[in-house]
């Protein structure tokens, strides 16, 4: 279904926007261009060297990505009536993210401004991925996919109440390494694993250090959480195949988190690892969106669905 295809590219467009956010602030290019404007330097397309490529970059790749939900708003006003709500909702969404990158700008990176501005992004690519769920194509006939949805959400039990835990503590980990990045405590602390390189402080006297070490250590936490409610969920979900996936890679990811995260500071934040520890934590939200979105009820309609009848299928969107 068009609809279907178009919202995975929004998706995709999207997770690649939050990792190119990231990069932003690792290159220190946040105020290369200072207009809250389309504009660079009063141009649209200014030369794109140092900060400029990184910060004008981003813009230019949020306005594609403004112009691909104003398509993906119009196909599903047009064809699916049932998801109307979640079209509008997500083009106010993508334009109130606009908007808090351009305050970011006008009042000069207040912290609670940028770290709106990604945390509002990451729910923008969550909702995105509840419409791509939505809208995917039927795969069985429908009364028996919902039976045997039905009977797996029934078998997962308290499993879903593990996704939930494990979300609530990633989202504060990601608000806690927005801070750190806003605050530049990324390289407040070089020693491993205490904060000093002489390896004689736990909680030093600074707030940067202290930031530093409270997401450090917080990270320790996500990872051990997200392990467990991994392994909750996995034997909860015995003849689930799409969950289970997800529950095999959440804690690949996270542990690969911890390493990045370890790397980060002994490399002296390389860019190459920075990036890559971002993309991570995008890659985590992932899973555990996905989870959530998976095991839930589900949300099943007729309208605007494609029947493929030399199939044997039935029109339908299935879970």
């Amino acid at each position: 279904m068009l609809e279907h295809r178009h919202a995975k590219l929004v998706a995709l467009f999207t997770f690649l926007m939050l990792v190119i956010g990231g990069t932003v602030n690792i290159k220190g290019a946040s105020l290369a261009c200072t207009e809250p404007t389309l504009l660079c330097r009063g141009e649209l397309f200014p030369a794109m060297k140092g900060g400029v490529l990184y910060e004008h970059g981003h813009r230019l790749w949020g306005m594609g990505i403004g112009v691909l939900q104003i398509i993906l708003t119009t196909l599903l006003v047009m064809r699916r009536r049932d998801l109307r709500g979640l079209a509008w909702l997500t083009f106010a969404m993508v334009c109130a993210q606009g908007l808090l990158g351009a305050l970011t700008v006008a009042f000069k990176l207040p912290w609670y401004v940028s770290t709106a501005h990604l945390l509002f992004g990451m729910t923008y690519f969550a909702t995105l991925l509840w419409i791509v769920y939505l809208t995917r194509p039927a795969i069985g006939p429908l009364p028996e996919e919902q039976n045997r949805h039905r009977a797996r959400v029934g078998t997962l039990g308290s499993g879903r109440g593990w996704i939930a835990l494990a979300l609530g503590v990633l989202l504060v980990q990601l608000a806690l390494g927005a801070l750190v990045r806003h605050f530049e405590a990324t390289l407040a602390c070089i020693g491993m694993p205490e904060c000093t390189a002489a390896g004689d402080s736990w909680w030093p006297a600074l707030f940067e250090q202290r930031l530093h070490m409270v997401h450090r250590g917080f990270g320790v936490v996500t990872a051990l959480v997200t392990v467990v409610a991994a392994v909750q969920v996995w034997r909860r979900s015995p003849s689930w195949p799409a969950l289970r996936a997800l529950m095999v890679a959440a804690p690949v990811v996270a542990c690969a988190q911890v390493a990045l995260g370890i790397f980060t500071v002994l490399t002296l934040r390389k860019d190459v690892v920075a990036v890559g520890h971002f993309a991570g934590a995008m890659l985590l939200w992932s899973a555990w969106i996905g989870a959530w979105i998976v095991s839930g009820s589900g949300r099943r309609s007729l309208v605007g669905a494609v029947a493929e009848p030399a199939r044997g299928l039935r029109a339908g969107v299935v879970p």
